[in-house]
């Protein structure tokens, strides 16, 4: 059994929340000890991976990678990202229908604009089934040591602005588009949990109370 040479290459990297990763390179002689070895470096965060490949000489370069939490971050180290986006949505649920209707007529039966206008003259509305609509998801992500309570409460319901919307200043000029919770996503790392909680932005008249007004998860 060979003692593990420590090498030169030591590569790390702690992430905006928080989130340590430190990867340490060694030498062992066989096979078996690259597949077990693991020499103390003094690191305190937990092994969550190992790596190695046989040199020329026959040895095996292995390493170790340790990922984790060394202290609890700061509240200020989430981490925010908005994605705005454009889908292609029905007509009829635009925020001004009614004066499109009024405007251009509307065949109810086949729920469509009709060849002509109410003044009977061709219809540049002809053909319209949808329109382009803004949309938006808001992902707040942070590193905890356990996952918080309120992480899991709350999906499926209605709020007027998540914690941290604030600073991307996005106009809302009726005041009726508010955000829905979604399902967070929560990923073990090392000895801590990675969560990114998701909002999705509602349409121009905002999501229904009386269809998400309780949560998913009670």
């Amino acid at each position: 059994m060979s003692t593990p040479l420590k090498l030169n290459g030591v590569a790390g990297s702690v992430s905006k929340t928080g989130l340590a990763s430190i990867t340490v390179p060694f030498y062992v002689d066989t096979l078996a000890e690259a597949l077990t070895a693991t020499p103390d470096f003094g690191i305190t965060l937990p092994l969550v991976s190992r790596q190695f490949r046989e040199t020329e000489n026959g040895g095996f370069e292995v390493s170790l990678t340790y990922e984790g939490l060394e202290d609890d971050p700061a509240d200020d180290q989430a981490d925010f990202e908005l994605d705005v986006s454009m889908s292609d949505d029905p007509i009829q649920t635009h925020r001004d229908f009614k004066t499109l209707k009024e405007t251009y007529g509307w065949d109810t039966a086949e729920e469509r604009f009709p060849e002509k206008d109410p003044n009977q003259e061709p219809s540049p509305a002809y053909g319209v089934e949808n329109y382009l609509a803004v949309g938006a998801v808001f992902r707040v992500t942070t590193t905890k040591r356990t996952i918080p309570g309120h992480v899991l409460k709350g999906i499926g319901t209605i709020t007027a602005a998540p914690p941290g919307i604030a600073q991307f200043q996005i106009p809302n000029a009726d005041g009726q588009r508010n955000w829905l919770k979604s399902a967070p996503k929560i990923k073990r790392k090392g000895n801590a949990v990675n969560i990114t909680e998701e909002y999705l932005l509602s349409g121009p008249k905002g999501w229904l109370a009386s269809i998400y007004s309780a949560p998913q998860l009670t």
